[in-house]
Order: structure tokens, then C-alpha cells, then sequence
């Protein structure tokens, strides 16, 4: 009876130890983190910014490739029609739907046609609009609004 309270024990450590290091090694840590950022600083770090609508998607072992039609480019010279890479099997890779229109915020090299885009760069449905291409604060500080006593 001892020896079969010493197994059940030592299987229930083991579980416990196991849902632990589950807990550890799978939870936040494995998701994509983001710095914070507006839109207008997602526009000025990004090196290419174009709304189009997905045309194709296709699987490749390491990404996503989807052609999109370009019809407008708000930042740099896209072609006409351009693949847009995002990580595959990886948190920060986003997903786009065949015919749905996008803004896209790219980096890379377009002289091969492609470019480069993921969770973090700021590519959106085209139905928010176009994009927002300077911060809403002109001057190096947000505004400040005045304030009205009452008189005596």
C-alpha cells in the first residue's frame, strides 16, 4: 500500500511539473509583442505604403506570398501588381483574404517585385481609409487646452 502511495505521488508531481512548465514556456511569450505606435510613425518607418486588393495567396515553406493589385501608393514606387511576403509559422505573420482590399505598410527591396510585411507594420482593411501620414502634433509636444475660470 506504501509502495503504491509513493507511485501516485510521484505521478502527480510529475503532472504538476509538466502543466508548470507548459504554463511557462507556451503562454505570452510565444506571442507577437508589438512596440507602441501610431499609424503616422507605422507610415515613416515603412518604406512602401499602398492600398490594393489580394488577388492570390500562396503557401511557401517560410511565408505567405500574396499578389496584390496596387491601386494607390500613398509612399514610395510600387509596380502595378507586387507579392507581399509575411512570415509563416511564426507569431508576427499576418494573414490576408483573396478580394479584400488593403493598406499595406512594406519594407524591402521592390526590384524583384516583392516586399515585406508582418503583424507589427501596421497593414490594415482598406476600409478604415487611407492612411494617416503625419502625427496629429505638429509642434515636439502634444496641444494643451486652455482653461476658463469663472470671474468672481
Amino acid at each position: 500500500m506504501a509502495r503504491f502511495r509513493l507511485l501516485a505521488h510521484a505521478a502527480a508531481v510529475v503532472t504538476v511539473t509538466a502543466a508548470l512548465l507548459t504554463a511557462v514556456f507556451v503562454n505570452p511569450a510565444g506571442a507577437c509583442v508589438c512596440m507602441p505606435a501610431n499609424e503616422a510613425l507605422r507610415y515613416q518607418q515603412a518604406t512602401y505604403v499602398f492600398s490594393g486588393v489580394v488577388v492570390h495567396e500562396k503557401a511557401e515553406e517560410n511565408f505567405y506570398r500574396y499578389t496584390v493589385e496596387v491601386d494607390t501608393e500613398y509612399k514610395g514606387d510600387v509596380p502595378h501588381r507586387v507579392y507581399v511576403l509575411s512570415p509563416r509559422n511564426h507569431s508576427c505573420g499576418i494573414r490576408l483574404t483573396v478580394d479584400a482590399a488593403y493598406v499595406v505598410f512594406a519594407k524591402g527591396d521592390v526590384s524583384d517585385r516583392r516586399v515585406e510585411t508582418e503583424y507589427c507594420s501596421g497593414t490594415r482593411s482598406a476600409a478604415a481609409g487611407p492612411p494617416t501620414t503625419t502625427s496629429p502634433w505638429s509642434g515636439t509636444s502634444p496641444p494643451t487646452t486652455t482653461c476658463t475660470t469663472a470671474a468672481p
